[in-house]
């Protein structure tokens, strides 16, 4: 089976900006800090003349928009998720997101390599036999929050034409 990481389309620059965000998430420990929030929590955000809001979105946390939501329920419908309501009170702006809560696989190979003083993934290897066939999970290893999706979820995704994703094929070791 084949399966991506899932990153943040990087060529979008003019996205909604957190204001006071790490007012309520650790530094560090934002999915932590996210856990004990209630279920919809309202962050403030900044945003610019052509701000594009994306379906998947990194800064500060993983937040997704309601298809991308509602993709990942299809493959793995267990996915706990808190919802993030983004609001621009200067523009009367507002929209909904989801964080998801997926479940942490430790399926990382010997063969990984990583970056940044064990910040970022530079090759991601995975060891087949720990997959347990999830479509969806976070590969516990580096500091970085990384997402895998398998090809299946991945080639959904892109069905629906969801906006803001990049995929980064990883080898799967068997």
């Amino acid at each position: 089976m084949r399966y991506f990481l899932l990153e943040q389309d990087k060529g979008y620059t003019d996205i909604p900006v957190p204001l006071g965000w790490y007012e309520i998430l650790a530094p560090g420990k934002a999915m932590e800090s996210l856990k004990k929030l209630p279920r919809r929590t309202i962050f403030k955000i900044k945003t610019g003349e052509n701000t594009v809001f994306l379906d998947f979105m990194t800064d500060a946390v993983v937040m997704v928009s309601e298809k991308v939501k509602e993709c990942l329920e299809l493959y793995e419908p267990n996915i706990p998720f808190k919802e993030i309501v983004l609001l621009d009170r200067r523009k009367k702006m507002s929209r909904g997101y989801f964080v998801p809560f997926l479940t942490e696989l430790n399926c990382l190979a010997e063969e990984s390599e990583y970056t940044n003083w064990n910040y970022d993934l530079k090759k991601a290897v995975l060891d087949g036999s720990k997959l347990k066939d999830k479509a969806v999970f976070t590969v516990k290893g580096p500091q970085k929050l990384n997402i895998a999706v398998r090809l299946d979820a991945a080639e959904s995704l892109l069905r629906r034409g969801v906006k803001g994703l990049m995929f980064k094929e990883m080898e799967v070791k068997t």
